[in-house]
């Protein structure tokens, strides 16, 4: 529109230039010959507007397209096609917009949503869409250029919104994957009519009101001072048990010891005979001993004649 416009504005000054030229020779005052050069101006200047006419169209033809973007063609308003990356001509009435397909990356940070408690749940979010050459027109004239804001920013909000409110506070965190895949398979299926890809969703990070995480905060220090507290009971419980085991064992060990002196006694009482007695007694004395004393009441004395005699056969 711009381009008719001027265009138009450069036609009539050429047209009034040119009529001008024509007109004013005519009525050239010859007294005064100066007055000619003006008129022989007109005619020039006239061709010099038609050359800024060229140019001017010319460079409203050229567009230059980067990469990774299409140039959508407008035309009085009306969507006309579109042309591809590089160096394009299209005609100077005609303006070109630029649309890009390439991955776009857009993070919404501190997106409110809500637990099943209605606690107050902050989420940070980046998402990764990308547009389908194919369908580029076709989103244009149904959505329009902004077509992130209408459809994709208030959708995210409201799927977050609507995954979060199915769990507890303490329990969006261990589920944070699952709502991440939940939000990103139901942006797929509502922007897939569109021709909008969901490239990736990732969940970067979920916060609360800094008065329920002191709360979840307090609650873990008191859990963890009861696991203490508890961990303190069972390693007394366990030495006292290790106490009882030990004095069980220690008593088993005993009663073992006394069962097998009593067994070896009761063997060795089996076994002895005045004789060996007698021989004993005589192993203990020595053989310089020719007196001995004995304490009255004694059960058994040894007779003189059995001492001399095992004293004899020591000296043999």
């Amino acid at each position: 529109m711009l381009y008719v416009i001027w265009m138009a504005i450069l036609a009539v000054i050429a047209v009034l230039f040119f009529l001008a030229g024509r007109v004013l020779p005519q009525v050239e005052d010859h007294r005064q010959p100066r007055a000619r050069i003006f008129p022989a101006l007109l005619k020039p200047a006239g061709f010099l507007v038609l050359v800024v006419m060229i140019f001017s169209t010319f460079f409203a033809s050229v567009y230059q397209v980067p990469a990774g973007h299409l140039g959508v063609i407008y035309e009085f308003g009306a969507i006309r096609g579109q042309v591809g990356e590089g160096l394009q001509f299209v005609a100077p009435w005609r303006s070109v917009l630029l649309a890009n397909i390439q991955v776009q990356r857009r993070v919404f940070d501190k997106l409110a949503a809500f637990s099943e408690e209605s606690q107050d749940v902050f989420v940070r979010a980046s998402l990764n869409v990308r547009v389908s050459p194919q369908a580029i027109q076709q989103l244009y004239r149904t959505v329009g250029p902004n077509y992130f804001n209408v459809l994709v920013e208030s959708r995210v909000i409201q799927n977050f919104k609507d995954e979060t409110v199915k769990y507890k506070s303490v329990d969006i965190a261990p589920h944070r994957e699952d709502i991440r895949k939940a939000v990103r398979q139901r942006l797929e299926r509502e922007l897939s009519p569109y021709s909008i890809e969901v490239v990736d969703l990732l969940l970067d990070n979920v916060d609360f009101k800094p008065e329920f995480k002191k709360a979840i905060e307090d609650k873990q220090i008191a859990t963890q001072r009861a696991l203490e507290e508890q961990q303190k009971v069972e390693g007394e419980r366990y030495k006292a048990q290790q106490a009882v085991e030990k004095a069980k064992g220690e008593g088993s060990a005993i009663l073992f010891r006394a069962e097998k002196e009593a067994e070896a006694n009761k063997k060795l009482a089996a076994s002895i005979t005045p004789e060996l007695v007698r021989y004993a007694m005589v192993q203990k004395l020595s053989d310089k001993i020719q007196v001995m004393m004995l304490p009255a009441g004694q059960n058994f004395i040894l007779d003189a004649d059995f001492l001399r005699g095992q004293a004899g056969k020591e000296r043999r």
